[in-house]
């Protein structure tokens, strides 16, 4: 009795796929998604096993969706019964959740290339030279929407020759065989101001604290260039009239209305003159007794100062005289500048940091041994080390000079693969088991990701302590808030919602009469600005659908019919609430509705797809060979509207299916013209009719309708999301055995609401980002 009572509370047994899955399939899917016919491009009579199933796992994921749901199979088809609709979902979703349970696999590992952005940036942050080598450099090409996907980057002759080129370049600017000399900039005194046309034209130029015209009473003043955290000399050359037993007393100043340092009242109110309140607040940077009382024996007087923030002029004043003595005349020949005196260019400080009292030989190992782990992203093996030096050495025999030999070790280290290409070699060959990747390598793969540049000196210091990889929830969240994140909305964001093909896109302006190509600029500038904040800020995720700001400036506050209180700056930017209006999310920003237009009328089938596509994850399959444009002016038999043509050319059952899943998107965003414009009536005049539908019932009209059916499919543009960001991550496209670390990375999304930061964090954490195939694993290891 024990015996049978225990089996009957046992859970019952899940068919396998073979038995409860294909036969499914077999008696109610084939029929429309067989050998025979494929309805929607969906074929499911090829799947006959765990391993089809798995390969074919995001597909077949939709289809479970649907069984659940009971939309398929159609209902003018024989419906199955409730069990056997639960035996099929069951055995389905036992071979995924027994793959999610299985040994990982982070998948195939390809040798990537720095891209012309990675190039840029990476000489940038190691050398603080942002003169772009890499503008010269071919095109990238694109796989999966990102031009940082490994299995197109190529390298061609042509980019060779580029990168040896560029090397040298790069070298000259960081080396320069000679120092320059301090730039001077000497003001004449009859130049200086207080100015007028009254100005005396004498060579040295007189000024009287007595008087009281600014011009003739000084202090006289002229604006300089003095920049922060630099040394400059700052000088006058002046003599005194009168009897050379009366001391005069003369200040040398800066001054700016916002600057540091200031010095008090009580020692500015010493000083004389009328012009006084214009280099008012100052600073007091010499105060001298001038001696000299002639032209020929003019005095010099200057100052060694270092440069504070807010320093715009100079001055010469007198301080007022003692004993009610008359206030003395001085002759100034001019005023001067001299600086920065370092004038070594950023580059050459960043790279020439060495111990100053060793041997040239060692300095030269000091200098590339640090660069060398910051450009090869991991330290340099003695011997690599020992090869630069010897080039070092060979140029200093042949008289090409210490500079000269570091510059040919600058540019080896610049040509080499192992700069320009982001190697990984399997520190573990010999484990069949999956190995995480040493500390530089992830070091390497979180810079690029979020920074698309080099490791920073904090993530190089934990990988060289072997601390990063415990540490990558608190490294993300300090590479947010550092301004290199930008390029994460740069390369990843503009790239995946494809707004790149603006700059190329012309509208009509006989159709769109507030078209101009400045436009486009501000149309990706708003999608910069909207998507960096909700990064910067660390907001849901959900909220690029469905925010209700953005960000715009005059021309496309006009453009959206937007009022908006105060006056524009020129170039200014505000961040506006769109509450009570029908915008919200990147779907009504003029960047994605333009991105998605013809230039002379709206695209439905256009904006359907790049919906399906970019947001959805579900991308229609190519329209069969030969199909005609409906732009096609051979195709007499279409008429009427060009709705009325598109419901003509959907009759045809091989177009049908996937003109039905995304046309209703594009309808439901007729609303808005060819450049993102709010209309009422399309381009011939008709009422904009902006109803549609997707699949078998489900109606839509208008953006909102479209914005409350993304809050139902959240989970289905979280995961289009994820898998974006996870193939720019990687630079690979996903496959099968990626689906573990989707659904992991979703459900931690859920857990926390969605976060931005959350996502990022996941993926950086996840199999595929930290760890490696073991030895035979996959079988397809580049």
């Amino acid at each position: 009795m024990l015996c049978a009572f225990g089996t009957a509370l046992a859970e019952p047994a899940v068919a396998p796929f073979p038995q409860g899955g294909v036969a499914f399939v077999e008696k109610h899917c084939v029929s429309c998604h067989g050998k025979e016919k494929q309805k929607a491009g969906l074929a499911l009579h090829t799947v006959r096993d765990d391993l089809a199933l798995l390969r074919a796992r995001k597909q077949w994921r939709e289809v479970v969706k649907m069984v659940e749901a009971g939309d398929m199979p159609p209902d003018d088809k024989p419906q199955p019964t409730a069990a056997e609709r639960e035996t099929f979902v069951a055995s389905v979703k036992a071979v995924f959740s027994a793959a999610n349970s299985a040994k990982p696999d982070p998948g195939r590992t390809t040798v990537r290339r720095l891209n012309r952005t990675e190039y840029n940036n990476t000489i940038r942050d190691l050398l603080h030279v942002d003169f772009q080598p890499a503008e010269d450099f071919p095109r990238d090409e694109v796989g999966f929407g990102f031009d940082n996907i490994a299995d197109v980057l190529s390298v061609s002759p042509v980019l060779m020759e580029r990168y040896l080129n560029a090397a040298e370049r790069i070298a000259e600017e960081a080396i320069p065989l000679t120092a320059a000399r301090p730039p001077k900039r000497t003001m004449g005194g009859k130049y200086c101001e207080p100015a007028n046309p009254q100005v005396p034209q004498d060579r040295f130029r007189p000024i009287n604290a007595a008087r009281s015209e600014a011009i003739l009473s000084g202090p006289l003043n002229t604006p300089v260039r003095i920049t922060e955290k630099n040394e400059f000399w700052v000088r006058a050359k002046l003599y005194a009239e009168g009897p050379a037993d009366v001391p005069v007393r003369v200040a040398l100043l800066v001054a700016g209305p916002k600057m540091a340092q200031p010095s008090p009242a009580a020692e500015v109110t010493k000083l004389d003159g009328v012009a006084l309140g214009a280099v008012t607040p100052c600073r007091i940077v010499k105060a001298v007794e001038i001696t000299a009382r002639d032209e020929k024996h003019a005095q010099l007087v200057e100052v060694k100062i270092t440069g504070t923030a807010g320093i715009e002029r100079m001055a010469l004043a007198a301080y007022k005289p003692a004993n009610g003595q008359p206030p003395p005349t001085l002759r100034v020949e001019y005023l001067e500048t001299e600086g920065p005196l370092d004038t070594r260019t950023p580059s050459n400080k960043a790279l020439m940091v060495f111990t100053g009292d060793k041997p040239e030989r060692e300095q030269a190992r000091e200098v590339l041994t640090r660069f060398v782990a910051r450009a090869w992203r991991r330290p340099g093996t003695a011997e690599e080390i020992d090869r630069l030096c010897a080039m070092v050495d060979y140029a200093v025999g042949h008289n090409e000079g210490w500079e000269g030999g570091l510059r040919r070790a600058l540019t080896a280290v610049l040509a080499s693969p192992k700069f320009i290409f982001r190697l990984e070699p399997d520190v573990q060959p010999e484990n069949p088991e999956p190995h995480p990747l040493d500390d530089f390598q992830l070091a390497t793969r979180l810079a690029y990701f979020l920074w698309s540049s080099t490791p920073d000196d904090t993530l190089l210091q934990l990988a060289y302590e072997k601390k990063l990889a415990g540490n990558l929830d608190a490294q993300v969240r300090r590479m947010l808030k550092d301004p290199r994140s930008a390029a994460l909305v740069e390369n990843f964001a503009l790239q995946w919602l494809q707004l790149g093909r603006l700059d190329g896109h012309s509208a009509d302006k006989k159709v769109f009469a507030k078209w101009e190509p400045k436009l486009a600029g501000a149309m990706i500038e708003e999608t910069r600005r909207f998507c960096a904040e909700i990064l910067r800020d660390d907001r849901s995720v959900l909220d690029l659908i469905d925010a209700d700001f953005t960000w715009v400036n005059q021309r496309l506050a006009e453009l959206y019919g937007l009022k908006i209180p105060g006056s524009w700056e020129k170039g200014e930017w505000k961040r506006v609430s769109l509450a009570g209006t029908p915008r919200g999310g990147l779907l009504t920003q003029a960047s994605v509705l333009t991105v998605t237009s013809n230039p002379t009328r709206t695209s439905p089938v256009k904006r359907g797809k790049w919906v399906l596509e970019q947001l959805l994850g579900n991308p229609p399959p190519p329209p069969p060979p030969g199909t005609p444009s409906l732009d096609d002016a051979q195709r007499r038999e279409l008429t009427g509207t060009f709705r009325q043509k598109l419901e003509q050319h959907r009759a045809d059952a091989k177009c049908a299916g996937c003109h039905a899943k995304m046309d209703g998107f594009g309808f439901a965003l007729e609303n808005f013209d060819g450049i993102g414009q709010w209309r009422d009536r399309d381009e011939t005049g008709a009422p904009v009719d902006a109803s549609g539908q997707l699949g078998a019932g489900h109606k839509i009209s208008g953006v909102a309708d479209v914005r409350a059916l993304f809050r139902e499919r959240r989970e289905d543009f979280t995961r289009c999301l994820t898998e974006k960001l996870l193939i720019y991550a990687l630079g690979r496209g996903l496959d099968y055995y990626d689906e573990p670390t989707l659904d992991r990375i979703q459900a931690a999304l859920v857990r926390d609401n969605y976060k931005f930061s959350t996502l990022l964090v996941e993926v950086v954490k996840s199999d595929p980002f930290r760890l490696r195939r073991g030895q035979g694993q996959g079988g397809d290891v580049k």
